[in-house]
């Protein structure tokens, strides 16, 4: 009897990951200790939780503002979109704790959202890069990863409570969160935290303000942190976000007679089981994440029935890592089920839900070569097969390979160069065009490649390195016509970024810069791209932190500057720059963080301006009709600690 494709697929990764621990175990006493120089991801940008706090975040606008290679609009919550080197979030390979945050929604509002507050650490992979990524990571990858308990914990502590209240005056909105966390006992911990945000309307830089633009949303995390024995541990949590309000139907742009408001709901939930193992044997490091996340949109007029759409995942990622001698190699399978489904659909023509698999086996390696040079290369192979909503099947494969390599010229210079490869099959198509929309019969894969160079100086309190790139994704995909989506063309992105940083005793200051230009098919890339990504003005970030230790007082400053954009299609208006200012203060009374008041003003100028993510174009008038940003916002939250 012959198995299906990914039957066979899934024997062969799990008979690899078998076979890898074995011939762990078996060298295990023999093995050479040997210190794998530079980073299986050099290039890799991330957020830390202490930047989030400082600027008081409660958006993805926020948690990326100091991250030029990465450009939200929409104007707030709902109606915001990622882009990194201007390709759309939807591009890429976005996980929470290593739950892929698969699905496309609906193309007028962001894919991913969640509460700033319950983030630890994001991490930004820009580009097709490693096999590790996951399946499909044509514009890289975004991974966040939550608070543990233990992060909460101080040593000793058996259990305590962080609650924080914060007003913002812009929306004469607030914010509230409490987090429990305790443990059970010496091998188990847990943490309960939930989130109210409660807003009204936006109101810009010259006063008026934005209609339906209120947010209601509530967010909540459930985890567990057991350490079963010394080298075993469990990760249990559940993550709920729910976003409603009366928003327009297009909620990224402004209100207008063609753009009525209804009552949204925007729902998300993700549970995920993570398993470590990490004996006392230096090719052993097994982790496990099984998961299930459904999220959904639904709209409702006056009067009328309710009606959405929205993609339900189940998946796991099996990896093994194992350091062999001058290598360390990870392999590992990975699988994802993803079912697009239509919420009471009264609109003739088909209305079956869409259904995906794909089934990948994976190996990433870390080649100490000698004590300057350092190679990585990687492939994954990737199964896709998908039913579609008029019965149409389509079934797609092939490798995703990578090489790379750093040297370091000496202790403070490494150069570094890399190319990559990224597929990925058809997927389940934006939700909200199941009951009308098909797939072109016609439909290929999606092929990336990713090719950079670069360099990154370190030497006592002064960093900056620069990466160049050039980004290609053939057969991009998108609405070829207002009923069937097909390959719209071929996408090329040539950029640059660079970075300096410099911290002296208590006083550090970051410079970042981003400059790209994106083309569909030799075009640029512009808002009508729904999709696929969007043109963004070359960018400068700049922040500035000192601490006051004898006054128990933190200060800080950070920058956008974004040049003005006119490289665009004849028939869109040129995006205008702009430069936003960010300032903060955050004093602890007593000297500890029990008790903290933070005081940030988010532009601070009240700068009038659209977003170069935001800006939508009339395909009638060509007239601007994105949202504008938030005008002047002074934060002020107040946390204990107890």
């Amino acid at each position: 009897m012959t198995l299906p494709t990914h039957q066979r697929l899934l024997y062969l990764a799990i008979a690899t990951a078998v076979a890898s621990t074995a011939h762990a175990d078996s060298n295990a006493v023999n093995a050479e200790k040997v210190t794998v120089t530079g980073s299986a991801n050099p290039a890799e940008q991330q957020v830390e939780q202490v930047t989030l706090e400082r600027y008081q975040a409660t958006d993805l606008e926020d948690i990326f503002r100091q991250t030029p290679e990465v450009s939200v609009g929409g104007g707030f919550s709902t109606g915001q979109k990622v882009y990194v080197r201007g390709v759309e979030d939807i591009n890429l390979n976005v996980s929470v704790d290593g739950a892929q945050q698969a699905g496309y929604m609906f193309h007028h509002q962001g894919q991913l959202n969640i509460e700033p507050e319950l983030i630890k650490r994001v991490e930004v992979n820009a580009g097709a890069g490693l096999a590790t990524d996951g399946p499909g990571a044509l514009g890289g990858a975004i991974r966040f990863i939550t608070k543990d308990p233990e992060d909460l914990l101080r040593d000793g502590e058996k259990a305590g409570m962080l609650l924080k209240a914060g007003y913002y005056d812009n929306t004469g909105g607030y914010k509230v969160s409490a987090n429990a966390f305790g443990r059970v006992n010496d091998n188990i911990s847990v943490l309960a935290a939930l989130t109210r945000q409660d807003t009204d309307n936006i109101v810009d830089g010259r006063g008026n303000e934005l209609t339906n633009t209120k947010s209601e949303i509530d967010s909540g995390l459930f985890k567990v942190v057991g350490h079963i024995s010394p080298d075993q541990t469990v990760r249990l949590s559940h993550e709920i976000r729910n976003d409603d309000g009366r928003r327009n139907v297009r909620p990224h742009f402004i209100s207008a007679g063609w753009n009525q408001d209804n009552q949204q709901q925007n729902r998300r939930k993700t549970t995920n089981v993570q398993y470590e193992l990490t004996p006392n044997n230096p090719n052993v490091n097994v982790r496990a994440n099984v998961y299930h996340t459904d999220a959904y949109i639904t709209q409702q007029p006056d009067g009328e029935a309710e009606y959405g759409a929205g993609v339900e995942s189940f998946g796991y990622d099996l990896r093994n890592t194992m350091d062999l001698g001058q290598h360390r190699v990870t392999v590992g399978t990975d699988y994802r089920n993803d079912t697009g489904y239509y919420i009471n659909p009264e609109a003739d023509g088909p209305q079956l839900d869409e259904e995906l698999d794909v089934i990948g086996v994976y190996v990433q390696d870390e080649f100490a070569l000698n004590a300057k040079t350092t190679l990585h290369a990687g492939v994954r192979y990737d199964h896709y097969d998908l039913d579609d909503n008029i019965g149409q099947n389509f079934s797609h494969s092939g490798f995703s390979p990578n090489v790379g390599v750093d040297y370091a010229v000496n202790d403070a210079l490494t150069l570094r160069a890399g190319y990559a490869q990224a597929l990925r099959g058809a997927n389940v198509k934006e939700a909200f065009l199941l009951n009308f929309a098909t797939n072109d019969p016609n439909r290929k894969a999606e092929e990336a490649e990713n090719f950079e160079v670069g360099f990154d100086y370190q030497m006592d309190a002064v960093s900056f390195g620069s990466t160049a790139y050039v980004m290609s994704i053939d057969n991009a995909i998108s609405r070829v016509s207002r009923s069937v989506v097909g390959n719209a063309g071929d996408v090329k992105v040539k950029g640059i970024s660079a970075y300096l940083g410099y911290r002296l005793d208590n006083t550090e200051f970051n410079l970042g810069y981003s400059h790209n230009r994106p083309e569909l098919d030799g075009e640029p890339l512009d808002d009508g791209n729904m999709g696929i990504g969007t043109s963004i003005g070359d960018t400068l970030t700049a922040s500035l932190t000192h601490e006051m230790p004898a006054l128990n007082l933190e200060l800080g400053w950070s920058t956008e500057l974004v040049k003005r954009l006119t490289r665009l299609d004849a028939e869109r208006a040129e995006k205008p720059g702009y430069g936003v200012h960010d300032v903060y203060a955050k004093w602890l009374p007593t000297g500890s963080e029990d008790l903290s008041l933070t005081l940030t003003v988010k532009n601070l100028f009240d700068k009038q301006y659209l977003n170069h993510a935001s800006y939508g174009v009339s395909t009638s008038s060509g007239d601007i009709i994105g949202l504008p940003e938030p005008g002047r916002d002074i934060r002020l939250t107040l946390a204990t600690r107890f």
